[in-house]
């Protein structure tokens, strides 16, 4: 029951000085508001850029040349290379093929609607999880007879046509100084934008790609789709392994793979540590906020020193002077950090707002903030309520 007597003279104590409360309460409220909101914005942030990559394929690896280094005539990738890594890694991988990708005008639209044509094979539907709204994916005989057959998006095939259902249709497609008539197989959902910007994007058989763009079966990067759940950096690395024993050029560095998976951890962890620094330089107010807190209690001290002295007089130890001081410092900190998570919480709805990602508070960032809070009431309530403390009862009682 002692417990909460103190509690309660610490309300009233607080609420008998609202203004000077508040305003001493207002470096925590801003603290712990800003560092709220920050942890937020980063964690939706982060995010959205990890879905947005997502939706980009993360089992995807390309394998390309490394920069800047001098490859030779029999180091440059081949067929040979497309059908070693299919025998070696046949059951952690989906499929593999050389990477073929250009861009394209389309002929006789009013708009010259330009798209990227990519050379895929048969698991485009897989890879890039497209949604399939009218027609069939590219087929492996599309791939063996070499057909010039086409898979646009709906975006593009209703500005073309008027309608979804385009799968029969004929374009006209010209890539660099050639003109080829292409067929429609099939119509996809467009997907959503990513990281800001988008692009209509024509799926065509690789073995097409390669006659359409003039590629006269030289590629650099071959594109290797693996299974879900195997380790694609691992794969990346043994596939690379794999190349350079081919190639007999171990140890060069002249082969290097990519994943959006490493990417994402990549980004994750830069958005993390800048989260964090600005979340370090919020907390600064933190502080300023504690000093506040330890500058009240110092006056109400003061102020108080009669009541401390009668509080003694009447048989109360330095025990309890100590902690009904330190209750009121954790008590207006408490108070403080309470309101700074509601002001976070209106701030960080503004922010989602305004930016268009989705935001939520974490139960950790609520947690994390409140026993800040309370560390800082005690911190810097433990001063105050120590001189508190230490009052003579007969000095006290003199005081004016």
């Amino acid at each position: 029951m002692k417990i909460f007597e103190l509690i309660s003279i610490a309300f009233s104590s607080i609420t008998s000085n609202k203004m000077r409360s508040l305003l001493t309460m207002l470096g925590l409220i801003i603290g712990i508001s800003s560092v709220v909101t920050i942890l937020a914005i980063g964690d939706g942030s982060a995010n959205s850029i990890e879905d947005n990559l997502s939706s980009l394929g993360l089992n995807t690896i390309s394998i390309s040349y490394e920069r800047n280094v001098d490859i030779a005539p029999n180091e440059e990738f081949s067929e040979k290379d497309i059908s070693l890594i299919g025998d070696n890694f046949s059951d952690q991988i989906i499929s593999v093929y050389p990477s073929y990708s250009g861009n394209g005008i389309i002929v006789g639209d009013i708009d010259d609607t330009s798209l990227t044509l990519n050379g895929v094979d048969e698991n485009v539907g897989v890879i890039e999880d497209l949604t399939l709204l009218s027609g069939r994916n590219i087929m492996s005989f599309d791939l063996e007879d070499r057909r010039k057959v086409i898979m646009i998006d709906d975006t593009t095939a209703i500005n073309l046509f008027g309608t979804v259902q385009a799968a029969g249709e004929k374009l006209l497609i010209t890539s660099g100084r050639t003109t080829n008539q292409f067929l429609i197989v099939g119509v996809y959902e467009s997907q959503e934008e990513s990281l800001g910007f988008s692009t209509s994007t024509g799926y065509i058989p690789y073995t097409t790609a390669d006659n359409v763009l003039n590629k006269n079966s030289n590629f650099s990067s071959i594109t290797v789709a693996i299974n879900e759940g195997e380790d694609v950096e691992a794969i990346g690395d043994d596939i690379v392994s794999l190349i350079e024993q081919t190639h007999r050029n171990i140890g060069e560095g002249k082969y290097r793979n990519f994943s959006l998976a490493s990417q994402i951890d990549m980004v994750s962890d830069v958005l993390g540590q800048i989260t964090l620094l600005v979340s370090a330089i919020a907390g600064i107010s933190l502080i300023v906020g504690g000093i506040g807190v330890m500058n009240i209690m110092l006056v109400s001290v003061t102020e108080r020193t009669r009541e401390i002295g009668i509080r003694k007089a009447l048989g109360a130890k330095r025990a309890d002077i100590l902690i009904q001081f330190l209750i009121e410092a954790v008590t207006i900190c408490i108070i403080g950090g309470l309101i700074g998570v509601g002001f976070g919480a209106g701030f960080t709805s503004i922010a989602e707002n305004l930016m268009g990602t989705p935001m939520s508070i974490s139960l950790t960032s609520v947690l994390l903030a409140t026993s800040f809070s309370t560390g800082i009431g005690i911190i810097f309530g433990v001063y105050p309520a120590n001189k508190a403390s230490k009052l003579d009862p007969i000095e006290a009682l003199r005081y004016e």
